[in-house]
Parts: C-alpha cells; sequence; structure tokens
C-alpha cells in the first residue's frame, strides 16, 4: 500500500460514516469498491470509452458528448461514471440506450485495478477538473490515454493544487490531453506541469446544453402545472444553499407587499434539504407546497401565502421557461454559484449574488454583454428584483442578451470530439 494510499484510507475512514449518516452510502455504494455487474466484464473485449461526470451539472454538460461519441463511435461501447446520487439518478434518466451507468470507484490501488481490469477500457475522459492520482497511474502503466475535458481551475483550486506541485505534476504529466475551458485555465494546468503540447482551448460544453433542448419545449409546462396563473409573475430561486432560503424568503414577503400577483419557487441544490426548507417556509409565515403532493392532490391552484418547493430531480430546467426572473443560487453564500446556461437560454431575466467563483468565467462574460446582473447582499437583492418586476424592458433585454451569448458561445463539444477522435 503507497503512501497516497494510506493517506486516502484515513480520509475514508472518517469520511464515510459521515456518508451513512447523511443518508449517501446507497445499496450500489459496493461500486465504489469496485463491485460492478457482471455486463461490465461481457463488454471489456470492445475496449469501452469510460466517461467521468461527477455529478448533475457535469452529467448535463456531458449528454450531448456521450451521443455524439455513441454515434462517433458505434462499435465501442460506452460506460460512464460519477460520483454522487443525484448525478447517477440523472445520469439514467436522461442517457438512455445501451450506455452503462456506475459509481466511480474511490481511488485505492487494488480497488482502481479491479474496475480497470473489469471495464478494460480504451480511453479515460474526465469531465471539469478530477484527478485521482492510483487511477491514473494505473491506466498510465496500461498505455491507456486520459482526457482532461471541459477543464476549469478556480482560484481556490489553484492555489490548493500549486502548494502541493511536487506530487501533482508527477500525475498530470500522465495525462495525455488537456481540453480546458478558458485561456486562463489552460494556463494553470501548464503552470501545474501539464506539457504545453498537450494543452488546448476548446470552450465551456455547459453552453452547448440548448443543443439538446427542443426549441418548443417552452410550449411543454404552463404556469397552472404549479398552480398559478398566467398573469402571476414568478421569481425561481434556482440551486438554493443553506443560509439563502432565509434571505429569498425575506426579500419575497418585502416584495409582495409592492406587487400582490408575484409568486415564487425554491428548488434547492440538494433534495435531501426539502424538509428543511418546508419547515423554515412555515416558521416564516407562509405555506410550504410540495411540487409533487401539489400535482397528486385535488387543488386547481395554490394560495396567495404558498412558496413552492421543488423536490424532484431533472425538472428545475423546464421550468426555467416559467420564471419572470431566476435567482440562482449558491451565490450569496460561499459555494461558489451554478451553472446560468440553463435560465439564459430560455431567454430568462438572472440575478446571482457575488460568490459565483466555480463560474467565474462565465459570469464575467454574461455582466459584459449585460445579460445578468450581480448583487452584492441582501440589499441588493431586494432593490434589483423590485426594480426589474417593475421594468419590463430591463427585463426583456437581460433575457435577449443572455440567448444570444448563448448561440454564440457553443461549440466547445464538437471541439472536444475531435481531440477525443485523435486519441481513440
Amino acid at each position: 500500500m503507497t503512501i497516497y494510499d494510506v493517506f486516502f484510507l484515513v480520509f475514508s475512514i472518517i469520511y464515510l460514516p459521515y456518508l451513512a449518516i447523511k443518508g449517501k452510502a446507497h445499496r450500489d455504494f459496493r461500486e465504489r469498491f469496485g463491485k460492478l455487474p457482471s455486463l461490465f466484464k461481457e463488454i471489456s473485449s470492445r475496449r469501452p470509452i469510460w466517461v467521468h461526470a461527477v455529478s448533475v451539472g457535469e452529467v448535463l454538460a456531458a449528454k450531448n458528448f456521450v451521443e455524439m461519441l455513441s454515434t462517433k463511435f458505434p462499435d465501442r461501447k460506452i460506460v460512464l461514471s460519477t460520483t454522487t446520487k443525484t448525478g447517477n439518478t440523472v445520469a439514467r434518466k436522461i442517457l438512455k440506450g445501451d450506455i452503462l451507468k456506475f459509481y466511480f470507484p474511490l481511488d485505492f490501488s487494488f480497488v482502481v485495478k479491479r474496475v480497470v481490469n473489469t471495464i478494460n477500457p480504451s480511453i479515460l475522459i474526465i469531465m471539469e477538473t478530477e484527478v485521482w492520482p492510483n487511477l491514473i497511474l494505473e491506466l498510465s502503466r496500461r498505455k491507456i490515454p486520459i482526457m482532461l475535458i471541459n477543464g476549469r481551475i478556480s482560484d481556490r483550486s489553484f492555489k490548493g493544487y500549486r502548494k502541493i506541485t511536487f506530487f501533482f505534476n508527477k500525475i498530470i504529466k500522465k495525462m495525455s490531453c488537456f481540453c480546458m475551458q478558458t485561456k486562463i485555465d489552460a494556463e494553470r494546468i501548464k503552470t501545474l506541469g501539464a506539457p504545453e503540447t498537450s494543452v488546448r482551448v476548446t470552450g465551456n460544453m455547459k453552453f452547448d446544453v440548448e443543443a439538446s433542448k427542443d426549441s418548443g419545449r417552452r410550449h411543454e409546462v404552463n404556469k397552472s402545472d404549479l398552480g398559478i396563473t398566467e398573469s402571476d409573475e414568478l421569481i425561481i430561486a434556482g440551486s438554493t444553499h443553506g443560509g439563502e432560503e432565509e434571505i429569498v424568503l425575506e426579500t419575497y414577503n418585502k416584495l409582495t407587499r409592492k406587487f400582490t400577483n408575484l409568486r415564487i419557487l425554491i428548488a434547492p441544490r440538494h433534495i435531501d434539504r426539502v424538509g428543511t426548507i418546508k419547515r423554515l417556509v412555515e416558521q416564516k409565515g407562509f405555506e410550504g407546497v410540495l411540487l409533487s403532493r401539489f400535482r397528486k392532490g385535488p387543488k386547481k391552484s395554490v394560495s396567495k401565502k404558498a412558496v413552492l418547493i421543488l423536490d424532484t430531480l431533472g425538472e428545475l430546467s423546464q421550468l426555467y421557461s416559467l420564471a419572470t426572473i431566476v435567482f440562482m443560487g449558491g451565490s450569496l453564500v460561499k459555494r461558489g454559484g451554478h451553472n446560468i446556461v440553463e435560465p439564459a437560454m430560455f431567454g430568462t431575466p438572472i440575478v446571482f449574488g457575488p460568490y459565483m467563483h466555480n463560474f467565474r468565467d462565465m459570469a464575467r462574460l454574461f455582466l459584459e454583454r449585460e445579460a445578468a446582473m450581480k448583487v452584492k447582499d441582501r440589499d441588493e437583492l431586494l432593490e434589483t428584483l423590485e426594480t426589474l418586476l417593475r421594468d419590463e424592458n430591463k427585463r426583456n433585454v437581460l433575457g435577449r442578451n443572455a440567448k444570444e451569448l448563448i448561440n454564440k458561445s457553443k461549440g466547445a463539444t464538437s471541439r472536444n470530439l475531435r481531440e477525443v477522435t485523435e486519441l481513440i
């Protein structure tokens, strides 16, 4: 066992009980120890293409790419791994056909050897920047290419990686190709040891999510599906985290005194927080309405005191088409924000807070093109939402600019596919 294995073992001993308490040590968790279904062994002779997407955002961005891979290499099987349960759930929902899904192995040397023996991949394609030393070293020993696509390195990650450059650069030099989102990301990965000849700037695949959306999808949902009327204005607080819902509810409470036809839907980033949010809503004097239960019930509409809470996966992007304004969560608290492409593709005005460092370049681009608005705190959130609710023209300009920006930024998926084709 290597020193890294020992370190990872200590980390796992501490972390695994946390997963059990949080209910994340699910029945398929055995896959993380390399116990894959027999079907994976049966396809190993076909040298599958292995794509890894950590969670929901990466899975959504990978969807078009995986489908294009299937068309480009019809004789190859494609297997897709995820780390999170929600990512796995979404992958099973949106990736049909014979694409096999499984949980990414824990990075113990004996576990990754078992998985690589079972799958026998022709290449590993990693979405964004996930570096797992034992897996990379094992694949490198077997001369199996490892490719990073849609790569990005946040300010925080860059500082952390630089502290362990002596270790990190030995690992990434074993990788074959780095397709980075921006020039800044490309320079950072080279600083950390990636060979200059292996680094490309291919753009952000999350701008290509629109390509998988039917242009008529806006008409698949209506406000009546939420129990509200077409004349109601709707704020959607998407992908919120703890500490944000309270701010959003206080802001909404003040706005309803001036806008009597205003409604709100809160969509937490983590679905297991729904119960906590419902209790918070009721503490604030509102009626917490879980959307799934409303749809099953006899009611045709919700009360004026209702706060809608999205408690299902895979629906948020579709619901954005109904929003008057979207507030993107994870940005008023230090979580780094979330992807703003999905509401932007519907031409919906977007507001986010000061903490968008996980989507640094995307947020900067949207602000430069006047395609979104940034607020620094709860006071500015209230002021900005009130301004937008009063000014339909301002909303239309923001939405139109956002949609145009999406259309001009597409193409990273195709560029990454070309790089993959050269390696396989």
